[in-house]
């Protein structure tokens, strides 16, 4: 019973998404997230708009520590850069992917990781928090 309750409830979470968006499933994306992961990847090679995708997704990542609940830091015990390198490496298998959902996906992966108060402790349970983006 209770690993069925996980299991609901893990489903439910990443449902909260789905819930967001409007009644034909879409939302607006802006600026860098609605480019390619190639586009991002050929930003972050050449240096040119690197600044576009970093902001973008600084920006993002702190919206997601506002409205997502029992959230004060979706990196956890991963750094930023470790977060970029996951992108990175993410946007070089689905190159044509959007950036957004890359982000996205790179949330979900650190959802169970993250920092559920100002007290910096991981969610309990989570030994290896960075392993999560390397």
């Amino acid at each position: 019973m209770k690993r069925l309750f996980t299991i609901c409830f893990i489903l439910f979470m990443f449902n909260q998404q789905v819930i967001a968006r409007d009644f034909e499933g879409g939302y607006a994306v802006y600026s860098a997230g609605g480019e390619s992961c190639k586009a991002y990847l050929d930003s972050m090679k050449s240096g040119q708009k690197q600044d576009y995708f970093i902001d973008w997704t600084i920006g993002y990542l702190t919206a997601f520590n506002v409205i997502m609940p029992d959230t004060y830091n979706i990196l956890g015990e991963s750094g930023f850069i470790e977060s970029q390198g996951w992108l990175q490496r993410h946007c070089n298998r689905y190159p044509k992917q959007l950036y957004i959902n890359a982000v996205i996906k790179l949330t979900e992966v650190l959802y169970p990781l993250r920092y559920q108060s100002g007290l910096k402790k991981p969610a309990p349970g989570l030994k290896d928090v960075s392993k999560a983006v390397k």
